[in-house]
């Protein structure tokens, strides 16, 4: 049985329940030097030329990818928490210790596709006379480009967590293989959290301290769905609200997409 969006919200509040600081912590930590890292990069760069600029989102690329083995660790302390089993900090830095290698493979490969369709962007900026219409077309079709991406790599990086005898190719076909009828669902649950996004905007952005931990396990949850993990009782809701039968039904519909 899969799980509704709601549903999946439940398991993740009931599971932070006595673990916020632990993960509000690793997320601040990971965001901390992201944030420093690629402002630096940005300080530095001269973007004034196509040069410049190529070279900018080169580097701005490889430091992301190398900083994506943080956020593989913040997964890797939400998976442990979700299962209930033991967790802490370390966590953090479980990818470096466990054939990283194949980790920055898969972000080499979405990174890449990104990097490539973020290339009009990047000459259009350089020209003024380029309508701010044509612009926006391209920022678009770069976004739309990154969510179809996620759609069929997104569950990548927890099978390599779980599987750390799979190599980085076999991670990403399953991935695809597993979104097969659940993308729907998937953009449903992201799309859910527009309004808390938007709540977090009226507090200075501090709400999201909160939120995007509630995303992360949420969307962990997700994983564990997708591969069978959650059809026990211990994870299903001991009754269904309205809200959850109304996204049931959404579920059902988008079934095969």
């Amino acid at each position: 049985m899969k799980h509704t969006s709601a549903q999946l919200k439940a398991i993740a509040r009931e599971r932070l329940n006595g673990n916020w600081g632990t993960v509000i912590a690793a997320n601040l930590i990971f965001s901390i030097i992201s944030f420093f890292t690629l402002f630096f990069v940005n300080l530095f760069s001269n973007t004034t030329t196509i040069v410049g600029i190529i070279t900018n989102q080169f580097l701005t690329y490889t430091i992301s990818l190398f900083i994506s083995l943080l956020g593989a660790g913040v997964s890797k302390l939400c998976l442990n928490i979700s299962r209930k089993q033991d967790y802490s900090m370390k966590d953090l830095l479980y990818v470096f210790h466990h054939n990283a290698d194949r980790f920055l493979i898969v972000g080499l490969v979405m990174a890449g596709i990104s990097f490539i369709t973020g290339l009009p962007v990047m000459f259009m900026s350089l020209n003024s006379n380029i309508p701010v219409s044509f612009l926006l077309f391209f920022s678009l079709f770069d976004l739309v480009i990154t969510l179809i991406i996620n759609l069929f790599l997104g569950l990548s990086i927890y099978l390599l967590l779980d599987h750390p005898e799979m190599s980085a190719v076999d991670s990403m076909k399953e991935s695809i293989r597993l979104m097969k009828g659940n993308k729907g669902r998937f953009i449903y649950i992201n799309l859910s959290f527009i309004p808390l996004f938007l709540l977090s905007i009226f507090t200075c952005y501090i709400g999201l301290i909160w939120l995007i931990p509630y995303m992360n396990m949420t969307i962990v949850n997700f994983y564990r769905d997708v591969i069978g993990e959650l059809n026990t009782p211990d994870n299903t809701p001991i009754e269904e609200t309205p809200e959850m039968k109304i996204e049931d039904t959404f579920q059902q519909n988008n079934s095969n997409f």
